[in-house]
């Protein structure tokens, strides 16, 4: 055993950090905690609140669109996305085979089929040169998604959908704040579906939003969030007395005035939070750029990442030794999520074999702590555990 194979913490040495750096933060400010005891105290508590209403104005206006709508999280987004259309039961849509499965969901609770296409080996994202191979004649829509944060190639893919008129659902559950040729993600498809979830770059605790520049798409998506009522309407509307109607299928999708609030105190903070993160990517990237033994995040071109996830991609075969030799180091680094033909549920769409980019994706990835509280010394650790844990892997 070579020194620096013993001088690892899972070899018996003494690891970089004895109070370890945790994968995930959320950015919780006092100024939030204010927002929602204020939302509280205001004893309007439901759904749909006057909160709720500022924070999609604001949401509409930072995105650059026209309908920003609050809903409960960013899979009934998808679930709405696919409700508003009513396509023909068993159409056929498009979705990565590497995604979290509310990507899928959103078809198949609409009774749609799902067909699982290949990805990038090196982000992850829907691969636009072999798009064209899974269209049939039953294909109604594709769903993109911007892993990690980094949009997908969305003109590409926009491209082949305007050829074979598809629906464009684009699942930016990951990406709020980033930039594809300069405008903010949810500006690039038909509708986009965003995620609030305690993990994201800006939080609700649980929750999503649909945006979308159709105005007919929102006015419907409006009423089936609600139940299938005009309830939206009647509230805004004070000509309207006495009771709103019950006019379509529907579902309870609307959002707490209490986390409109925090949407609301979030937002106003995103930018300086995404901020942080590029200046820890930045440094990782400074740092850890030209190690043989791994590669670094490919962003798409004419983009700019929020750092949702910040990846290492390495040798596929020392992965979880890799995994297993950062724990001991006091970092915390996980796989994240696994490709969705190799989940009990999706098993039957695909084998390794139909799914190379994903595989090799996915066989490769280590995802390490990236958040805005991350501190400094905290962030050098990282790096020097990261360098620890290759050099002893280079000397092996």
């Amino acid at each position: 055993m070579s020194t620096s194979e013993k001088s690892l913490a899972i070899n018996g040495g003494v690891p970089v950090r004895k109070t370890p750096v945790i994968i995930h933060k959320p950015a919780i400010h006092p100024t939030d905690i204010e927002h929602v005891s204020k939302a509280v105290e205001s004893t309007f508590v439901s759904g749909d609140g006057p909160a709720c209403r500022e924070f999609e104005k604001n949401l509409a206006t930072y995105l650059g669109v026209k309908h920003a709508l609050f809903l409960t999280s960013c899979t009934t987004a998808l679930d709405l996305a696919f409700m508003a259309r009513e396509f023909a039961p068993d159409s056929e849509v498009i979705v990565p085979d590497f995604t979290y499965t509310s990507s899928a969901l959103g078809p198949l609770l609409n009774k749609l089929k799902i067909v699982l296409a290949d990805v990038d080996p090196d982000n992850g994202n829907l691969d636009p040169a072999k798009l064209e191979q899974y269209i049939t004649k039953k294909t109604v829509a594709v769903v993109p998604v911007d892993y990690a944060g980094n949009p997908a190639d969305m003109d590409a893919i926009n491209a082949i959908a305007r050829k074979h008129d598809l629906y464009v659902v684009h699942d930016t559950a990951q990406s709020i704040g980033s930039l594809y040729h300069g405008k903010k993600t949810g500006n690039q498809a038909a509708v986009s579906t965003f995620s609030f979830h305690g993990t994201k770059n800006m939080t609700t605790g649980e929750g999503g939003a649909i945006v979308t520049d159709d105005d007919e798409l929102a006015a419907k998506i409006k009423i089936m969030r609600e139940k299938g009522t005009d309830k939206y309407s009647f509230l805004s509307d004070n000509t309207k007395k006495g009771y709103y109607e019950y006019i379509s299928l529907g579902n309870s999708y609307v959002q707490s005035n209490i986390l409109g609030a925090l949407g609301l105190s979030q937002l106003r903070k995103l930018d300086e939070n995404n901020a942080r993160r590029a200046q820890i990517a930045d440094y990782y990237i400074r740092e850890l750029s030209g190690n043989a033994m791994f590669s670094l995040p490919k962003i798409t071109e004419n983009s700019k990442s929020n750092w949702h996830i910040f990846y290492l991609l390495v040798p596929a075969e020392h992965r979880f030794w890799i995994l297993d030799a950062l724990n001991a180091e006091g970092i915390m680094a996980n796989v994240h999520y696994t490709p969705l033909h190799r989940n009990k549920y999706y098993q039957d769409l695909g084998t390794d074999a139909d799914f190379p980019g994903a595989m090799r994706f996915y066989g490769r990835l280590i995802r390490i702590p990236i958040y805005p509280s991350l501190l400094d010394d905290e962030m050098r650790d990282v790096v020097t555990a990261v360098k620890k844990v290759f050099l002893a892997l280079s000397d092996h």
